[in-house]
Formats: C-alpha cells, structure tokens, sequence
C-alpha cells in the first residue's frame, strides 16, 4: 500500500471510530436488565378517530428488549403497518430522546428523524400487515441491542399507511410515538 492510500485508509477508519463513538471522553451507560411495569394508555389517533395504545411492559436484556402492548384501528378506515424500502419489516422500536419535552418528538417529527435507533426484529404473535377498522393487535415486540440509561426512552409504532382517502386530521402516512417515557436504571 502506498503512503497516500496509508493516509486515507487511517483517515476512514479514524471517522468511522467517531461515527461509532469510540474513543469519546464520555463512556456510554448501558441500561442493566430491568422489567418495568408501564401501564400507558394513550391515543395515536385523533378524538373523531381514535388509535389507542395501551402498552404494559417494557424488559430489558442484556443484548435484547421487549415491549408487551395492544392497539386497536378505531380510525374507520383501513391501515396499513410497513417500512419504506424494507419488504416485511416496520417501524416498531424504541427511541432515546435528549429530552422529556414532546416537542423534540414534533421536531423529529418534522425532520422525519423520529424512527427508533433499535428496531423490532420478533413479534408475537406476528405482526400486523392490515389493520381494519375496528381491528385488535395484542402481543409483543422485541429486538437486538442495548439500551441507554438515565435518558428518556419512548416507544415508536408504524408505520401506519392510511390505504384509502385520506380523512380530514389525519396524513397519508405516520409514526406513533408515545407521550409517555420511561428512564431505565
């Protein structure tokens, strides 16, 4: 290798350590393993067309998480639940935020940064697909990864796909990101 691909070899791999946060003067603090009783009822919807969430649990691993939770459409229009450019897969995940104010949600939201940093790679039962008017989904959902602890972590849902004219207060396409959060130990 010559001296010029030396450098730029070093200079790649020096960016990628910082990307990955290695070499940072603040060590990241790992959540320990912890189950925690949540008991969240809130709604993703609007009044005129609800979407309930009620999630119940969150318990964390060493190297895996899992959320227990249940919704159900009562928007009155069919929905469905996908990831862009991912056949199968969805949204469904956990987000660390720096703050507990919703409006860093509204502005991530805007930004279209308010999909988690870990996502779910298991269901139980099997994920939804299509959510009727009316339909239930009620279960668990976990993934890959550690947590960070003492920051406000909340849960994100979708994405949800409105299939047919979109109602009045509603947009084609969004993220449920729950109100509530939790700081784990």
């Amino acid at each position: 290798m010559d001296e010029t691909a030396a450098v730029r070899a070093a200079v790649v791999l020096g960016l990628a350590l910082v990307a990955a946060g290695c070499g940072s003067s603040s060590p990241q603090r790992w959540a320990r393993p912890q189950s925690v009783r949540l008991d969240w009822r809130e709604n993703c919807g609007t009044r005129a067309r609800p979407l309930p969430v009620e999630t119940t649990l969150l318990a964390v691993g060493e190297r895996r998480w899992r959320v227990a939770l249940s919704f159900r459409n009562g928007t009155g229009i069919t929905l469905g639940v996908v990831r862009p450019h991912a056949t199968g897969e969805t949204l469904f995940g956990l987000a660390p935020y720096r703050t507990t104010s919703y409006r860093e949600v509204l502005r991530r939201a805007e930004t279209a940064t308010a999909k988690p940093l870990t996502s779910a790679d298991r269901f139980e039962p099997r994920q939804p697909r299509l959510l009727s008017p009316g339909e239930r989904w009620s279960g668990t959902f976990s993934g890959r990864g550690r947590l960070p602890r003492g920051v406000p972590i909340r849960v994100v849902l979708g994405r949800f796909v409105i299939t047919g004219a979109v109602p009045r207060g509603l947009v084609r396409m969004f993220l449920c990101v729950s109100r509530r959060y939790v700081r784990l130990r």
